[in-house]
């Protein structure tokens, strides 16, 4: 599985670079594989199966996950941008002891210390030279075979390899166990899209704690034997296209929200180096697909996928694509589009509700049998989003949850979001999201449309007008403006609707 993968990988690579960061950090394969093991020594001794991990995108946090796997250890990827409340949460839910992390990270972001950590400052100072050493000419010269065999109890492919929580975008996280089979069909399925040549190097700006960042960006690296950059904010625009640049990254991963900054502050003869775009977590916009490609001279590819499928369900390939789609199946995977009411299958080219079923799915919910028994029907976990396949292509339409029931009527939010997007940048040269539109209930007509615009005093007449004459119906345009001084993200780049959705019952009341 991916310990026996990656040390394999690491024995055949060893002089090779694999992480580096913008701090200027960087370790080969060999130094990355001892790193693990001198750090695993230590972490072993921490108190408790599951340690909360709270690290930025960054060289260091990168070993500390995957020392943590070489110790035995559960990581649970922590939020460090989530509330105190949803992060207390997540501790009680996991029944964690030790929060392991860094103390010049906390002292930036201004994160209070808490009695349970442990800081990865300390921990090095606890290791001699002599043991480095040691350490470091064993991985080097000791069999392949062996390091496997030292480490295969920590390896079984249901052994738990991470608890990922979801991005409660529009609900309460939930606790995901993903295996380390899980892990690994991911990223093999990932190569057959990638198809990474040994020169390769990944952009990787997303936290740990969200699946395509501890899939792609930290384990696929690693499997392959491909590098990766390091940054810990992804909206950090200017600074990421000289980092492209600096270290000719070959590969870009990010949403939507993300590539609209990118192709705002972004030079073409920054990005020569780049062969591949990936985009997910959100509907990538025409309008973003379409500037960056006139801009950079890069075609964005769309794929899709959940936390609780290991990230993975289709995408989009360089040779096989469709736009608009977030492409085909990937190998092992079986899709169903049913009714939304009946389960009962639909036919091609009818839109209805996506299910997924595979070797990358999650078995259920961490400490949570209701949940997951709510998830699966038949076999295949409900992934929420509302989609169709055609030609063998699956196009997402929505979420269900991104649904408004108005007179009688469902209304889809995702579209009328983006045709009023398309409004707001006609005079913007901003590379800001300057809307998000959420429902909430309305005591007439079911429920109600507000728009959240990053406009000072909204001429909501003037914006009507243009949203009839790009096709939005009477019905499906927002029925208040409600002005906010930044469109709220998640670490992912996805907007947070959940947050919108508060303080617009809040306005009301």
């Amino acid at each position: 599985m991916i310990l026996k993968e990656f040390i394999t990988t690491a024995k055949n690579n060893f002089n090779k670079i694999v992480f580096e960061d913008s701090t200027g950090m960087s370790l080969t394969f060999g130094q990355t594989l001892t790193a693990c093991i001198l750090l695993s020594k230590q972490i072993r001794n921490f108190q408790g199966e599951n340690i909360a991990l709270l690290f930025p995108a960054s060289v260091g946090g990168a070993l500390a996950f995957v020392a943590t796997t070489f110790a035995g250890k559960i990581p649970v990827g922590l939020n460090f941008l989530a509330g105190r409340k949803e992060q207390d949460w997540v501790l009680d839910t996991c029944e964690i002891d030790t929060i392991f992390t860094s103390r010049i990270f906390i002292q930036k972001a201004e994160i209070p210390e808490d009695p349970r950590m442990i800081f990865i400052e300390d921990i090095k100072e606890r290791t001699s030279k002599a043991e480095k050493m040691i350490t470091y000419f064993s991985c080097k010269f000791k069999s392949t075979g062996s390091f496997i065999q030292k480490y295969e109890k920590y390896d079984d492919p249901d052994k738990i390899a991470v608890i990922l929580f979801t991005s409660g975008s529009e609900s309460h996280p939930k606790g995901v166990p993903l295996t380390n089979s899980n892990i690994y069909t991911c990223i093999q399925n990932y190569k057959t899209v990638f198809e990474p040549v040994p020169e390769e190097k990944i952009l990787g700006t997303l936290p740990f704690f969200h699946v395509f960042g501890f899939a792609v960006s930290l384990w696929m690296p690693l499997l392959l034997g491909i590098g990766v950059v390091f940054h810990p904010n992804p909206t950090d625009y200017e600074r990421l296209g000289k980092i492209v640049q600096k270290y000719r990254a070959t590969i870009l991963i990010g949403t939507s929200t993300l590539y609209r900054g990118f192709m705002k502050r972004w030079k073409r003869d920054q990005v020569s180096s780049v062969r591949l775009a990936f985009a997910g977590a959100e509907k990538l916009h025409e309008t973003v697909r379409n500037s960056f490609y006139e801009k950079l001279g890069i075609t964005i590819l769309e794929g899709y996928g959940v936390t609780e499928s290991t990230s993975c369900i289709t995408a989009n390939k360089p040779k096989d694509y469709c736009h608009g789609s977030v492409g085909r199946l990937l190998p092992g995977i079986s899709c169903k589009i049913v009714d939304t009411v009946t389960y009962k299958e639909l036919p091609q080219n009818r839109e209805g509700l996506i299910l997924i079923k595979g070797p990358n799915v999650m078995k259920g919910y961490y400490k949570s049998p209701e949940l997951t028994g709510k998830a699966f029907h038949d076999g295949y976990y409900i992934t929420g989003d509302i989609g169709k396949l055609v030609n063998g292509f699956l196009y997402i339409t929505d979420r269900l949850k991104r649904f408004a029931k108005i007179g009688g009527e469902m209304i889809p939010l995702s579209p009328v979001e983006d045709k009023l997007s398309l409004v707001l940048d006609e005079n913007s040269s901003d590379e800001r999201r300057k809307c998000a539109i959420i429902n909430i209930p309305h005591p007439n007509k079911g429920e109600q449309l507000i728009a959240f615009v990053t406009l000072a005093g909204p001429d909501k007449l003037t914006i009507k007008k243009r949203l009839d004459e790009v096709g939005v119906t009477k019905l499906s345009q927002p029925d208040l403006y409600l002005s906010i001084e930044s469109i709220p993200l998640l670490p992912t780049g996805k907007v947070d609707y959940k947050q919108l959705k508060e303080r617009a019952i809040k306005h009301f009341t």
